[in-house]
């Protein structure tokens, strides 16, 4: 029996659409999704946003930080008005201050349903004498864990594990360098300040997440800041060692990160590789509802995020 990390959801500590949509698609949206699919196949609903970003700043390009406070009452609303099993915000709550926190967390009470929190490279861009204490202060319990929503499971990566923003041991600095060193001699250019990787320790532990997901007949999705693969230099430090790794797992239906504001999609070995626009960029909104079926994942995007069919395999 693998013995998995203790996991509930956040707890915030109290002082701190796009195209339209076949009719089937609306159908499975509809309050009878359970009937539809039988009673021994849960559909699973969860809310999904990320890079929310916000700061007290004036609007940098295409980041309207201020507007994100705004944008994130309206997904709260929106995700409040709906039947969710669980939410999840796939990293960089602030832009850089810390005080940021202040008017980020008290909106993050608000929603109903739970809410799983995913680290981002923004998230540690503060000062470094309060970085430290940094996931009691958000309400983490782990940096990297498992949630279990019916026949699926939701693996947590910590992509900040290797990252030049979090505090890190002499093994993980150590870690960190000798894998951007490989990365620059070979000519990757993903080894970049604001991009993160999976550390060894942690590589193990998804591994064995994902033997016992195998065994418990579980579908997976993962779950991380950083992207595997973009067309720009976002991607996760060691991408092709961990795609390579989630590859191996015919139960691995797709892989939910955000970092690259833009968005993207792809599907690689029959896994959907889904990047979630960034919240802060443009006066627009984006967050989604993702609806899991037996053999679908199906996407409800709201403002600059897309409508997504994506069959499983």
């Amino acid at each position: 029996m693998i013995q998995q990390k203790k996991y509930s959801p956040v707890s915030i500590p109290a002082s701190s659409a796009g195209w339209m949509l076949p009719l089937l698609f609306l159908i499975f949206l509809s309050s009878g999704l359970n009937t539809a699919f039988g009673q021994d196949q849960k559909v699973v609903r969860i809310g999904i946003f990320t890079d929310c970003q916000y700061c007290n700043c004036n609007t940098d390009g295409n980041r309207h930080y201020r507007l994100s406070l705004s944008k994130l009452d309206s997904c709260i609303h929106e995700f409040n008005a709906q039947p969710l099993d669980g939410i999840f915000h796939l990293g960089d709550m602030i832009d850089h201050d810390y005080r940021s926190y202040d008017s980020v967390l008290p909106r993050f009470r608000k929603f109903t349903a739970p809410l799983h929190l995913v680290l981002g490279n923004h998230d540690y861009m503060i000062k470094k004498k309060v970085k430290p204490g940094l996931l009691d202060h958000i309400g983490m319990k782990e940096d990297h864990y498992v949630v279990d929503l019916a026949d699926w499971r939701f693996i947590v990566l910590n992509g900040d594990d290797l990252s030049f923003s979090a505090p890190q041991d002499r093994e993980h600095k150590n870690e960190r360098y000798d894998m951007v060193n490989d990365l620059y001699s070979q000519l990757e250019f993903n080894a970049l300040p604001w991009n993160g990787g999976i550390g060894k320790a942690q590589m193990g532990w998804l591994e064995k997440q994902l033997d016992a997901s195998r065994e418990a007949k579980k579908k997976v999705i993962i779950l991380c800041h950083f992207p595997l693969f973009t067309k720009v230099n976002h991607n996760l430090f060691n991408n092709k060692e961990v795609f390579a790794l989630i590859s191996k797992y015919e139960c691995v239906k797709a892989y939910f990160n955000g970092h690259y504001h833009s968005g993207d999609y792809m599907v690689m070995n029959g896994i959907h590789l889904v990047n979630f626009k960034g919240m802060v960029d443009t006066e627009k909104n984006a967050y989604a509802v993702v609806t899991l079926t037996a053999g679908s994942i199906l996407i409800k995007g709201y403002g600059r995020e897309p409508d997504r069919i994506l069959k499983i395999k």
